[in-house]
């Protein structure tokens, strides 16, 4: 599973702002490309993030309980950078991008929290980038 879990403190907040939402094995809350809507916490379930065509140098990854999906993209309000995937039935938490930004606004201690899933998201991504260029030299 990926570490991109949200801390109690923030799942609480996202749960409690939050509208709770069903998705089936096989469908997509996202596609690469797409405009951003807002962000997923999985509160049940997998979901399988990755570019499309899953190339060898960026493998796919599986993300589960606790893991909020879809926040690079909302906070820069540009589209999503990859595909999301659900692997197994899944309940989720949905927030806008503007009801996240309220959040943060009216809890600006959460935006530490915040920055920190960025931070493990950014960390995965030089790792995935580095493997590419290892295997392009």
């Amino acid at each position: 599973m990926g570490t991109l879990v949200a801390p109690d403190d923030l799942k609480a907040h996202l749960i409690t702002t939050g509208t709770s939402i069903e998705r089936a094995r096989g469908t997509y809350l996202f596609r690469r490309g797409e405009p951003v809507t807002g962000i997923f916490l999985i509160t049940e379930g997998v979901v399988r993030l990755g570019l499309d065509g899953n190339p060898v140098g960026f493998p796919s990854r599986e993300v589960g309980l606790g893991s909020v999906v879809g926040l690079p993209a909302t906070l820069s309000d540009s589209s999503y950078s990859l595909t999301a995937e659900v692997l197994e039935d899944c309940r989720l938490t949905f927030l806008s991008r503007q009801s996240l930004l309220d959040v943060l606004r009216q809890k600006p201690e959460l935006c530490f929290q915040v920055m920190s899933i960025l931070t493990e998201e950014l960390a995965q991504t030089r790792t995935a980038l580095e493997r590419v260029r290892k295997a392009s030299a």
